[in-house]
């Protein structure tokens, strides 16, 4: 076999290897590892331990469950919060402090915190919740979640994992070419 057409196929090679890592390491983060149902007329605590396999910033939301309506705020939902990894309380706050907006798929999301978490780590993750007053017509959840920032910075190593393979494969494929058209050539 020519050397061209076996760096083709090892660079086709190559390319299918790093597209499998790198969605076979995507498949494996956990990009929301808390989301609860509110009952928010009752009031709650959701006490929930979180082991990160992601570094980055994570946000502590309130999700309305309706669609959105211009110009609607997501629900009046008050919440007092907590963030502790082992005995260290690394953040604390409430819903009545800004925090950045956030929307997500088309429903309201209301920030009431953030924390940076690494990946590896657990954090024990406490939220208050007193009865809601006024009329609650939506299910909410309560989630913990890896901020869209990070997110596009994972859509951005996509594109790179991607256009990796993609070259790859391309140069593979004509190596892989350009050696069987020569081997046939030379056979005639």
């Amino acid at each position: 076999m020519q050397m061209k057409m076996k760096i083709g196929i090892g660079l086709i090679a190559l390319g299918i290897g790093v597209w499998a890592a790198w969605s076979g390491w995507l498949r494996t983060r956990r990009f929301v590892p808390l989301e609860v149902a509110i009952r928010a007329a009752q009031g709650q605590a959701v006490q929930a331990s979180l082991r990160l396999n992601f570094s980055g910033l994570y946000l502590i939301e309130i999700e309305n469950g309706g669609a959105v309506v211009p110009g609607a705020q997501p629900g009046a939902i008050e919440a007092e919060w907590t963030v502790r990894r082992g005995t260290e309380e690394i953040a604390r706050g409430n819903s009545r402090e800004w925090h950045r907006a956030a929307e997500e798929n088309g429903k309201p999301v209301r920030v009431i915190g953030e924390f940076r978490g690494e990946a590896g780590r657990e954090y024990e993750v406490n939220v208050e919740i007193p009865p809601a007053t006024g009329p609650m017509n939506v299910e909410p959840r309560l989630r913990v979640a890896v901020s869209g920032l990070a997110r596009e910075n994972l859509q951005a190593a996509g594109v790179l994992a991607f256009s990796t393979t993609f070259i790859c494969e391309l140069f593979g494929i004509i190596l892989v070419g350009v050696g069987w058209w020569g081997k046939k050539k030379r056979v005639r």
